[in-house]
C-alpha cells in the first residue's frame, strides 16, 4: 500500500532482448512519451542499444540486486514473443506491479485482463502503448491491479502452494505404483 504508482516508471526485466519483445516496447514507449513526456522506462537484464529519452539501461545484474528496480517501478511490461511460463511476471506481481503483457504461452494463466493488468496480442504495439498510457494516467487503477496481482501471486504461486498442487497430482500416481508393487 505504500508503493508510489504515480512515478510513471515502467520496468522491463529480461535477458534476451529480441525474444522478450524489447524492440516492440521501445516503439510503444515512443507513443507513451507523446502523452506522458515524464514517463520512464528501465531495462534490466540486457544492454540493448536504445537511443531514446527517459530510458535507463541497467544491464545484467545479480539476482539479489534486481528487487530495488521492482520496488521503484509503477508498471511492469514484458511484450515477450514466446514465454513457456514467465516467472518474471509472478515476480512483478509479488512486488504489487500491474502487468502489461501479451497473450502468448502461459502468460494468460496469470494475467487477468482488467484485474491485474492489460493484455494485448503479440506484436500489437498500439494496444501495448494504449495500455501503458492508460495505467500511467491512472495511479489508482495501477494500485488496484497491483493488489490483484499480489493477491494472485500469494494465493497461487508461492513454493508452498505450487508444492501442494504438485503433491495433489503426484500422490495418486505414487499410490498406483505402490499398489502395483504390492499385487
Amino acid at each position: 500500500d505504500r508503493k508510489d504508482y504515480g512515478t510513471k516508471a515502467i520496468l522491463f526485466v529480461g535477458v534476451t532482448w529480441e525474444r522478450k519483445g524489447g524492440p516492440d516496447l521501445v516503439e510503444a514507449f515512443k507513443g507513451v512519451l507523446e502523452k506522458h513526456p515524464d514517463a520512464h522506462l528501465t531495462i534490466v537484464g540486457c544492454s540493448p542499444k536504445v537511443e531514446l529519452q527517459n530510458v535507463q539501461i541497467v544491464g545484467k545484474l545479480p539476482l539479489d540486486e534486481v528487487a530495488p528496480y521492482y520496488e521503484r517501478a509503477g508498471i511492469f511490461c514484458l511484450p515477450t514473443r514466446l514465454e513457456p511460463f514467465g516467472i518474471v511476471f509472478v515476480e512483478a506481481m509479488s512486488f504489487g506491479l500491474p502487468l502489461v503483457a501479451p497473450r502468448t504461452g502461459a502468460v494468460p494463466d496469470f494475467v487477468e485482463n482488467g484485474k491485474n493488468g492489460y493484455m494485448f496480442e503479440p506484436g500489437d504495439i498500439r494496444s501495448m502503448a494504449d495500455a501503458l498510457i492508460e495505467l500511467l494516467g491512472n495511479p489508482q487503477k495501477c494500485r488496484q491491479f497491483g493488489r490483484g496481482g499480489y493477491r494472485l501471486a500469494r494465493e497461487s504461486y508461492t513454493w508452498e502452494k505450487v508444492g501442494q498442487r504438485m503433491k495433489t497430482h503426484m500422490q495418486p500416481l505414487l499410490q498406483q505404483r505402490e499398489n502395483k508393487r504390492g499385487a
